[in-house]
């Protein structure tokens, strides 16, 4: 399987996609449950769905690209050196974010909740008690490394893997029973619970479609428009089916959506009929995604090759630049969408400014996922 430039825009553009993610959850009410604090403009429900719709199928989408990604490089070579290379890609830039970058944001939300000291005493703190709070959305790292190794005896297959379309299949299906089967007993928002298996699936997935080689990805363009006219109805039903639950009874619609109603004494209704339409929405929007990539992205460019330099630094570095400028943007009131506007422009700059910065530092950027310039 040759290199398939489709896949890199589309890792680009699913990469790109959390930056206005990231900062809208500052802009909805519920925001607060996650950063610990607001902007004072807010969005109101388009946002929310804005949100619900991109958490949908974005992270599936870059868990099945990751997979694909890992079969290139597994099919060349999958043994001990291949092995620490991965791990020292992924949990380098993880470990030295979660305890070096992301305790700028973290000292952000101090700020902005009134629970900061100086900020050499907040970052002796943040690196003598480690909490999952430091690890922000670096989790997307570990679990990448975590299911490197628990898939390792696949990998190690390389190009000999046995009759990949049926594995895909019941890697799909088994996605299905994550989510029909755990979601009810436990929430989940970074990786964790039922999503560690949901996204494992993905993952594997991608594996397979890269061992089964462009037939699958030619038919995914050959039926982009469909794929994406099914993803959009099962998207509908599935905030449909939330939108009924919420009205009904705000605590058991919100246990719905993140899961977990089952120790609450909560039983909402057609709960695995609506777990059963989020996994098959995740699915279809991933497949309609990599149909429209194939259809019209693949082609190589100058600036995509840029690009794929840039996307895993910014990735590792946007996100305490997001809780910055999301504490900072509340200091002033504007309209919220100029506010919103603005910080995604500040975000995009400062996060590929702080990139070129690494980037010449020559070694030191794989600090931040980077490669030397060779």
């Amino acid at each position: 399987m040759s290199r398939r430039f489709e896949l890199d825009w589309l890792r680009v553009l699913l990469f790109a996609l959390l930056v206005p993610h990231h900062v809208a959850v500052g802009f909805v009410d519920w925001g607060v449950d996650i950063y610990r604090f607001t902007n004072n403009q807010l969005a109101g429900d388009g946002m929310t769905l804005f949100i619900y719709w991109s958490h949908s199928w974005r992270l599936p989408s870059l868990f099945l690209i990751a997979g694909i990604g890992t079969w290139y490089l597994a099919r060349r070579a999958s043994g001990w050196r291949f092995m620490a290379r991965r791990l020292g890609r992924l949990l380098g830039p993880a470990i030295f974010g979660t305890f070096m970058l992301n305790v700028f944001g973290g000292f952000a939300i101090a700020q902005m909740t009134g629970t900061a000291p100086g900020f050499p005493v907040f970052w002796w703190g943040w690196l003598t008690d480690p909490a999952p709070r430091q690890i922000q959305h670096l989790w997307f790292l570990f679990n990448l490394a975590i299911y490197t190794v628990l898939c390792w005896p696949v990998l190690a297959l390389g190009a000999r893997v046995p009759r990949p379309g049926s594995w895909l299949v019941l890697c799909m299906a088994l996605s299905v029973v994550a989510v029909v089967m755990w979601k009810p007993h436990a929430p989940a928002l970074t990786g964790n619970n039922y999503q560690f298996a949901f996204y494992l699936c993905f993952f594997l997935s991608g594996y397979f479609i890269g061992a089964r080689g462009a037939d699958l990805l030619e038919a995914t363009g050959a039926w982009a428009w469909w794929l994406l006219a099914l993803a959009v109805i099962l998207f509908l039903a599935k905030a449909g089916l939330l939108t009924a639950v919420l009205l009904e009874d705000i605590e058991t619609g919100q246990a719905l959506a993140a899961g977990g109603w089952r120790p609450l004494g909560l039983e909402p209704p057609f709960s695995a009929l609506f777990s059963v339409i989020e996994a098959a929405t995740a699915w279809v929007w991933c497949l309609a995604a990599l149909g429209l990539a194939v259809r019209y992205l693949a082609w190589p460019s100058a600036t995509l090759a840029q690009l794929n330099r840039a996307v895993f630094p910014v990735y590792v570095l946007h996100f305490p630049v997001t809780l910055i400028g999301l504490a900072l943007v509340a200091q002033i009131s504007l309209p919220w969408l100029v506010e919103f506007l603005g910080l995604l422009v500040f975000v995009y700059v400062a996060s590929w400014a702080l990139w070129r910065l690494f980037d010449r530092l020559g070694p030191a950027v794989v600090l931040v996922g980077g490669k030397p310039v060779r």
